[in-house]
Parts: structure tokens; sequence; C-alpha cells
């Protein structure tokens, strides 16, 4: 993955979070992992994926 700044990772993890409250009993698209995406942001962030999932009630 190209380098990405913090301002850029929070937008992208708040776009997450949109999309989560608005599409969470919804299929996806084959191949999206939300989850796997919510930790990437957050690794880049340096946030506690497991903290950040319990916050924001994310199962």
């Amino acid at each position: 993955m190209k380098e990405i700044r913090k301002v850029e990772a929070f937008s992208e993890l708040h776009n997450l979070l949109i999309y989560y409250s608005e599409y969470r009993d919804q299929p996806v698209e084959e191949g999206f992992d939300f989850f796997k995406e919510v930790k990437t942001y957050c690794e880049i962030l340096e946030i506690d994926f497991e903290e950040f999932k319990k916050e924001f009630e994310l199962n």
C-alpha cells in the first residue's frame, strides 16, 4: 500500500463508519472486507482496532 497521510486515513475511516451505519444489514460487494479496511486505517492512525470496534459497536 502506498504511503497515506493520517488525515486521509481518518477520512477513509469516517467514510467506513458512515457506510456501516447505512448499509450494515445489506449484502456487500464481493471481495469487500469491511473489518479488514477498518483495521488497516486503525493501524495507520495508531488506534487499537478492538477498542475501536467496541466503542463504535461494530459487530
